[in-house]
């Protein structure tokens, strides 16, 4: 297989800064960012990030835990280049979340003014069929196979708390106050607990990493429209992120998407089958 992705970041409506940060890695080429020319990748080790971090602290410097989170990422990854299988990838997701974490806690502790900032952070390492994310705190990764949306992360705030132990349905989630209570976050404790995804994807799939700066003005069904009706990720990612400034846009909003194509080789798919996925929490 191989895959087309794009990225967009917006302030909102009612943020004076952006706090938000994508990465897109591509190992490779060692280039990271959003190049016109090279928007197509192949579905192979070394692999390509795709990530975004939701910072938080406001004056305490969420825009800076966000930038400093992507970097630590960015670096480890370098460094442990090649992905090539799952187990070895997963263990390079966690170091970079552990990297990460310890960097921005002690800048923390230096910083006096900077106490309390922090970041989410959802991870994609893409190097073959099967993907490997890690997740902390709210940024959700979905997956759209045919006309299905599927979240993949389980949100690690009160509320989601709440919708695995039964408590809440999701539609009833969205009208809880303290929904934005997080319970793991970059940068805040000693340890961090992320959350390991591995799903197997298939050509006609797109994967889409967010914020909650999509997903709390803009509900499942109004986003899984919006796929449905434009295809391509530019056009989509401006889409979802307009779309969410048109509902009020009370926070950040950032969206990164990969859409994987067949190769002349690949067997046929079908649209219908469900999405398999794993979901297991660790320390880091």
């Amino acid at each position: 297989m191989h895959f087309d992705v794009f990225a967009r970041t917006e302030v909102g409506c009612a943020r004076e800064r952006n706090e938000d940060a994508f990465l897109v890695l591509d190992l490779s080429s060692g280039t990271s960012g959003m190049w016109p020319n090279a928007r197509v990748r192949e579905m192979a080790p070394p692999g390509t990030i795709v990530a975004v971090c939701d910072g938080m602290g406001g004056a305490a410097a969420g825009d800076l835990a966000s930038k400093m989170a992507l970097e630590g990422l960015e670096r480890v990854v370098r460094d442990r280049a090649p992905l090539s299988d799952v187990p070895s990838t997963e263990d390079v997701m966690l170091e970079a979340v552990r990297t990460s974490n310890n960097e921005i806690s002690s800048f923390a502790k230096a910083h006096p003014d900077k106490r309390g900032m922090g970041t989410t952070m959802t991870a994609a390492a893409l190097f073959g069929p099967d993907l490997v994310i890690v997740q902390v705190g709210d940024s959700r990764a979905y997956l759209k196979r045919g006309i299905v949306l599927q979240q993949l992360t389980m949100d690690q705030n009160v509320v989601g708390q709440m919708i695995a132990s039964g408590r809440i349905t999701p539609d009833q989630a969205r009208n809880v106050k303290q929904r934005n209570m997080l319970l793991e976050a970059i940068g805040v404790q000693p340890k961090v607990g992320p959350d390991l995804i591995r799903v197997r994807v298939q050509p006609g799939d797109v994967l889409l990493i967010c914020s909650d700066g999509l997903t709390g003005p803009l509900d499942d069904r109004r986003v899984l429209d919006l796929m449905l009706q434009y295809e391509d990720p530019v056009r989509c990612c401006r889409a979802l992120t307009e779309a969410a400034c048109a509902a009020g846009g009370p926070d950040n909003v950032t969206v990164a998407m990969a859409r994987f194509h067949a190769s002349p080789h690949d067997p046929a798919y079908d649209p219908n089958t469900p999405v398999n996925f794993e979901r297991r929490n660790a320390v880091a």
